[in-house]
């Protein structure tokens, strides 16, 4: 009995590193990726730049990934372990399916928006030095391959710097995102407001292309379920569990 204890005493956690705010960067700064600059325009040619349908789209997409975050968070609080869909699948349907799950999204579905975004950021980096003429590929995706792998080793060496980098880079975000609104705000109360005049007239677009224009919200709005892979090492999850012990 003694040994079975002292086994437990000495099981080995994880150490928590994340707080509230650093947990509110970590969704804020996954959402607020590449898509949001550049899926706005993906989606309203795909509605046939039909600016209501989609304005109606983009609402849409949001509530959808309200109520998955909303989902999410009663999964984290109910069950708070790190490993995200995995541990819930296995929970629910067993090992293999988790198995299966974990496999394709390592082998398939992770690598491949990491890739999106690395050659979005190196697009962007890059462009502002060849004014006028498409940046070179051997450059961009040379760029792109240098990030993976600085943000990489940063996560490999210290989740504290990899934390830091992203309250940084989350309070940047911000600000440009806060900056465009403001903007937007204003050349509104200037009365600009012709683009909103007949927003629903014109082409309407048909179920696959209005299918693609979600597909591309949706992927701007991805993000609000990676709290769930790390849950086990937040600090205010454990605040909150030992507060509703008492």
């Amino acid at each position: 009995m003694d040994t079975q204890l002292g086994s437990e005493e000495d099981k080995v956690v994880l150490k928590r590193t994340i707080g509230y705010f650093s947990g509110v960067s970590f969704i804020i700064t996954v959402i607020l990726g590449s898509g949001i600059f550049i899926s706005p325009g993906a989606v309203l040619l795909c509605s046939q730049l039909n600016v209501g349908v989609a304005l109606v789209i983009w609402a849409a997409c949001g509530i959808i990934s309200m109520a998955g975050a909303l989902c999410y968070a009663e999964l984290g609080t109910t069950f708070p372990s790190s490993g995200g869909e995995y541990f819930y699948i296995k929970k629910g349907l067993g090992p293999i399916p988790a198995f299966i799950f974990l496999w394709t999204f390592i082998v398939f579905l992770r690598p491949a928006a990491t890739t999106v975004q690395a050659l979005m950021f190196a697009e962007y980096v890059i462009q502002p030095f060849f004014p006028g003429c498409p940046s070179p590929e051997a450059i961009k995706k040379a760029t792109a391959i240098a990030v993976i792998l600085t943000v990489g080793i940063i996560n490999c060496l210290s989740a504290k710097w990899i934390i830091l980098v992203q309250n940084i880079f989350t309070v940047l975000k911000m600000a440009a995102l806060t900056a465009i609104v403001i903007s937007g705000i204003v050349h509104l109360a200037m009365g600009n407001t012709s683009n909103f005049h007949g927003a629903f007239e014109g082409t309407v677009p048909n179920v696959s292309q209005i299918g693609e224009a979600f597909y591309q919200g949706m992927f701007a709005f991805g993000g609000w379920n990676v709290l769930n892979y790390v849950i086990e090492i937040t600090t205010f999850l454990k605040a909150f569990f030992e507060k509703t012990r008492t």
